[in-house]
């Protein structure tokens, strides 16, 4: 039987560099890799063993380069990605001190479960769960 392995998230971004930081100094993502894609800065990190790779707008490319205004709607195609954490208390404290926008505070929609969700660079929606 042929298998799948999720292997990374690729993030288009308008400001490669401030993205990049942006996911170093409030996730703690680890940059494994700098260098150039289709003509654009590209960084590729490891965020708890899960690849990430960032790049902005491609040669060739058309169109605009403003972000989608982050939304908790629904929406079709790539909605959100989320992040597992140990204590949601305290990572939105820290989060939030940092400035990082929180677009949903904290609450448990069953048992044994909390998430919140916050902005990313490029108003992407983030969401964070505790399981317990």
């Amino acid at each position: 039987m042929i298998s799948f392995k999720v292997d990374h998230i690729h993030l288009k971004a308008v400001d490669v560099e401030r993205t990049a930081k942006w996911y170093v100094n409030n996730i703690g993502a680890k940059i494994t890799f700098e260098g150039k894609f289709k003509g654009s800065k590209v960084y590729y990190f490891d965020i708890s063993g899960f690849n990430f790779i960032v790049f902005g707008q491609l040669e060739g490319e058309d169109g605009d380069k403003a972000p989608n205004e982050p939304s908790l709607r629904t929406r079709f195609g790539a909605d959100h990605f989320g992040f597992a954490v140990e204590n949601m208390e305290e990572t939105v404290a820290d989060l939030r001190a940092k400035g990082v926008t929180i677009l949903e505070e904290p609450w448990s929609p069953r048992p044994g479960l909390t998430i919140s969700y916050i902005e990313g660079p490029d108003k992407a929606t983030i969401e964070l769960s505790e399981r317990k």
